[in-house]
């Protein structure tokens, strides 16, 4: 778990009520993909959340499939993370 993790995942526990379901990166879908969080409430439905751990000045650019962060110096690109987020979402809607 990273910092950004831990961080998030102790705010969700002390906030949350009782009838709230917090999961860790719990394995969803065919390809077994690992989402950061996924919240799960009774009536109010299912939340996924993928965590980084970036300062806003890590992010050189970002578009609807990738990002440039960097995190050390030198570039790097990686998925979007709402786009990440998204396809866990359909992944856990389609195992459901």
């Amino acid at each position: 778990m990273t910092p950004g993790e831990r961080r998030l995942a102790e705010r969700l526990e002390s906030k949350l009520d009782d009838d709230y379901l917090l999961w860790y990166d719990v394995p969803v879908g065919p390809t077994n993909s690992h989402p950061d969080f996924v919240v799960i409430h009774p009536r109010r439905g299912l939340l996924i959340l993928e965590v980084k751990d970036w300062k806003l000045s890590t992010i050189q650019s970002a578009d609807k499939q990738t990002w440039t962060i960097i995190p050390d110096g030198t570039p790097k690109m990686v998925e979007n993370p709402l786009e990440q987020a998204r396809q866990y979402a359909h992944q856990v809607v389609d195992a459901l």
